[in-house]
């Protein structure tokens, strides 16, 4: 198992982009990670500005204010990002201790732009926490040279895994606040201690937990098929999946809810359909139909939208043309059952 173990670090390491040392999985969802990262980084009494525009943020403003610390928030409309100018204005006034932002949100469809963030950040003495969850391996993300000092994803989205396991990853400026911290982070979630089980620099073993050794498989799994098949192609694959995705949703009548094309999330596609029609209904029907299961909303979208993955195994032109067909006849069948 120790050597499973070093092989997902390994892996982790090219997949997030970054030679730090300090990289590993926590055992649980996408949630367990971010609640680690946050209260490793954010002490009790310090300031967290959060970005919000989706689900995922307002998941990280609970996390965060649970644990005592101090919780600023900065909003933009849900179908939209952050321009970083915005954010340095933020910064500038608040001088947080960390800004935590959603890559991609799976709850709106969109895609922020980080490059360039990272040194905005560190330019008023503040780190940089990203949620990856949904993007990680399906949308081009650069750890080290985009300067994110903590990062979090999950293994059951781009990654083509089982949930259950989502890795983390930390920069040096990351790690030496970690070191030395005044604050005690929960138990289960010490990265110190969760460090040394995983062995990251390679002196001691320490037990902390017992992790399920299916999941560390499937992660290790997941990682060799990424790691063959390259992260730049599985970038384009995404990419290209998405392109024809949207050509054929653009012959049909819904709309898309991220109105600027560059900000449209490649593992994610989010859509509002024509006045009249129910979001249930049609979910209902194109998993009754076709054995197709899509989403609607959910958070702030509940209700307002679709939102239908491209993403991992499923990110390929077939797999886009069978969802187009599906979403085709169900808009068609349930207007006829309106009349």
């Amino acid at each position: 198992m120790e050597q499973v173990l070093d092989d997902i670090r390994s892996g982790l390491q090219y997949v997030f982009q970054t030679k730090s040392k300090l990289v590993l999985a926590i055992s649980g969802a996408g949630h367990a990670a971010m609640e680690a990262v946050i209260t490793n980084l954010v002490a009790p009494g310090e300031t967290l500005l959060v970005a919000c525009r989706g689900m995922w943020d307002e998941r990280a403003i609970e996390v965060a204010k649970r644990f005592g610390i101090n919780v600023e928030v900065t909003r933009t409309p849900l179908h939209s990002t952050f321009s970083h100018e915005h954010l340095e204005n933020e910064l500038k006034r608040l001088r947080p201790t960390a800004l935590c932002i959603t890559h991609g949100d799976s709850s709106t469809g969109n895609v922020q732009k980080m490059q360039g963030l990272g040194d905005i950040c560190h330019k008023y003495g503040t780190l940089l926490i990203v949620d990856t969850v949904v993007s990680l391996g399906g949308v081009p993300f650069l750890t080290d040279e985009w300067g994110i000092d903590g990062v979090f994803a999950s293994t059951q989205k781009a990654l083509s895994g089982p949930a259950g396991i989502s890795p983390v990853a930390f920069s040096a400026r990351a790690e030496e606040k970690i070191n030395n911290r005044k604050h005690e982070p929960p138990f289960y979630f010490d990265i110190k201690m969760l460090a040394k089980q995983w062995n990251c620099y390679g002196n001691t073993r320490l037990y902390h937990h017992t992790m399920s050794p299916p999941l560390l498989h499937a992660l290790r799994a997941c990682i060799k098929e990424l790691v063959s098949q390259t992260l730049e192609k599985s970038w384009a694959r995404h990419a290209t999946t998405l392109a024809h995705f949207h050509k054929r949703l653009q012959e049909m009548s819904v709309t898309f809810y991220v109105p600027i094309p560059e900000e449209r999330l490649p593992t994610v596609t989010t859509l509002v359909l024509p006045e009249g029609y129910d979001y249930t209904e049609f979910c209902d029907y194109m998993r009754a139909k076709h054995n197709i299961l899509i989403y609607g909303g959910v958070g702030p979208t509940a209700g307002k939208i679709l939102r239908i993955g491209t993403m991992g195994m499923n990110a390929t032109i077939e797999m886009a043309d069978i969802l187009a067909d599906a979403i085709s006849d169900t808009l068609k069948a349930l207007n006829k059952s309106q009349r």
